[in-house]
């Protein structure tokens, strides 16, 4: 009897063993995380936004690879066969037949031994890319862990606000019972009793709502953690790492924020373009070795085989300017990359002084809230015992109830977002998977960077100042031998005669010489050179007016003289003492005497 007692024991104890095993599995597979530490890391470890960036930084890897195959030898082998047609001297001489079947094999062995630094700047170049994508990597890593995070928070503050609705419907249907009993002892309404009815029908569809919003809360969970939650653990936010004041997150944001830090990569990009835009300017060294096993070249028929070894230099004389141009470039490009650092960092700081300033207020709101909530608890107790004895009406100990019930659901709310408020400030200054204690993808490592490239806060500073380089623009002609202007000189561009135009284009403008500009001292010179040349009884230069000016230039022809069909023009004879000059009494009389009306007055 013993045994048998033992081994249904036993039987039971395995099955059970068995049972656990099995929820073990099955619940592992729905439950990655628990503690908030537990969905960061799962999010980290399975979101697909992670995936993209990570693909990124190992394709620019293989992009450094092949940077790097510009060291290397080149090892070419070219085989070709068929029939050739050839009509030379050999040929000729042979008189034969000018087709033959022609074969050829040549390998070539080739090395680069100086190439204007273009290998080694574009090795340069995958490098920082590598660097500028690594902290893509821990950009997203971060953010990703704040949205896991915030889905964190958002189930355990939807599964608070659940259960203070479980507790409102419960506390509405205590308050029912009382009133029925009320009612059934003659001592009360009927009214009370539908009232109290219609508040507790609207428990309900409020807890429905919070159960709504707790499914999708759950649904956001499982998009950025990639698994059901299970039973989810509350924490504090690590208030202790957080930057003391808001100035002193914006600063710290301004050098650390992994955005930041990929600015600051890009303008190494930009940087190592800049250099490898200048190897068009020196020649190129390269060693060929190269062997060749031919039969009936150029109609020559037999064997025809050689073998070289050479030194081979290449040097471009002249692109048309697009070696100079290309440099030109690479330096906007480059400053281009250093404003937007530069507008990167003060978008940081902005964000940082921002998720300060709601941490703050979400602080306050806490605070204040958290009083309001007791104060609200002790009115609605106290209603309570009135409404016992008699003394206070159920409206309004069903008013405390909702108040009280809104008041813990705002008070829930204002902690949560709280505690997200602090996260954020953490993730936009950089640090927020180091306050977690969360290991960060192995992709966010750079194995190529060295200390200058670190992105360190003097290194982001400099990296902000825009570059000047006295070649990025064209140079401009240095000296009057060289066809300079002097520094004193005057535009004379409207003193410069021009051909006359057909009489059919319009009327002819006189232009006599500028000796008007005498007594201006810089043109002196120039006026009396002007005057020497030209006759004393020397006719206008005649310019073409066109019918425009024609139809503006009457109205003052009219005011000067005898109108004529068609009008010469001098600059000199237009010009009207102040003295001489009409006077007008109104703007429409001007008006009018341009357009040629009479203003008749009263």
């Amino acid at each position: 009897m013993t045994q048998k007692i033992g081994s249904v024991g036993l039987r039971r104890w395995t099955l059970a063993l068995f049972a656990s095993a099995a929820m073990v599995v099955v619940g592992g597979s729905h439950a990655l995380a628990t503690t908030l530490q537990d969905s960061v890391y799962g999010a980290i470890e399975t979101n697909p936004e992670i995936d993209i960036v990570k693909t990124s930084r190992r394709a620019i890897d293989q992009e450094l690879r092949q940077a790097r195959a510009g060291y290397l030898p080149s090892l070419d082998f070219r085989g070709a066969a068929g029939p050739e047609w050839s009509d030379n001297n050999t040929t000729r001489a042979a008189d034969s037949d000018n087709t033959r079947f022609r074969t050829e094999a040549q390998l070539t062995l080739s090395q680069m031994l100086f190439d204007g630094y273009a290998t080694q700047s574009e090795v340069e170049r995958q490098q920082a890319r590598i660097d500028s994508a690594a902290h893509r990597v821990e950009e997203a890593a971060e953010f990703i862990a704040l949205n896991a995070i915030e889905a964190h928070l958002d189930i355990l503050r939807n599964q608070e606000i659940v259960r203070f609705n479980e507790a409102n419907i419960a506390q509405h249907e205590r308050i029912l019972g009382q009133v029925r009993d009320l009612e059934e002892g003659g001592r009360g309404d009927i009214g009370d009793v539908r009232q109290t009815e219609s508040r507790l029908a609207r428990a309900f569809d409020t807890l429905a709502v919070s159960r709504g919003a707790l499914a999708d809360a759950i649904a956001r969970y499982q998009r950025v953690v990639g698994a059901r939650p299970g039973d989810l653990e509350d924490a504090e936010a690590p208030i202790a790492a957080l930057p003391p004041s808001p100035e002193d997150a914006a600063n710290l944001a301004s050098v650390n924020s992994p955005t930041v830090r990929i600015a600051a990569a890009d303008t190494d990009v930009a940087g190592a373009e800049i250099r490898a835009s200048r190897s068009g300017f020196y020649p190129r060294f390269d060693v060929e070795l190269g062997a060749g096993l031919n039969r009936n070249i150029d109609g020559a028929q037999g064997r025809d085989n050689d073998a070289s070894g050479l030194l081979v230099m290449r040097y471009n004389l002249y692109r048309g300017g697009a070696d100079m141009a290309l440099e030109r470039e690479a330096f906007h490009r480059a400053n281009e990359a250093r404003a937007s650092l530069d507008n990167t960092r003060r978008l940081a700081e902005q964000e940082a002084r921002i998720s300060y300033n709601a941490l703050q207020t979400a602080t306050a709101r806490r605070e204040a809230l958290t009083q309001k909530e007791e104060a609200q608890r002790r009115t609605r107790d106290i209603y309570a015992e009135q409404f016992e004895v008699g003394t206070r009406q159920l409206l309004d100990l069903l008013d405390g109830e909702n108040e009280l019930f809104l008041n813990r659901v705002e008070l829930v709310t204002a902690v949560y977002t709280e505690r997200f408020a602090a996260y954020r400030v953490l993730a936009v200054v950089g640090e927020l998977l180091n306050a977690l204690e969360v290991v960060r993808p192995r992709e966010t490592i750079s194995i190529h960077r060295t200390l200058e490239s670190l992105q360190t806060p003097e290194a982001v500073e400099d990296k902000t100042a825009p570059l000047a380089n006295p070649r990025a623009e064209p140079r401009p002609l240095r000296g009057v031998e060289r066809g300079e202007p002097s520094s004193d000189a005057l535009d004379m561009a409207p003193m410069i005669n021009r051909p006359s135009s057909p009489a059919a284009t319009g009327a002819a403008l006189p232009v006599e010489p500028a000796t008007d500009m005498a007594d201006v001292p810089a043109a002196a010179d120039i006026v009396s050179e002007l005057d020497a040349t030209s006759p004393a009884d020397a006719a206008p230069t005649v310019l073409a007016v066109t019918d425009s000016e024609q139809l503006a230039l009457e109205p003052v022809s009219r005011v000067q003289s005898t109108p004529t069909a068609r009008t010469t023009f001098s600059p000199r004879s237009t010009r009207v003492n102040q003295a001489d000059a009409p006077a007008y009494e109104s703007f429409g009389q001007f008006v009018d005497s341009l357009f040629g009306r009479s203003r008749t007055t009263d």
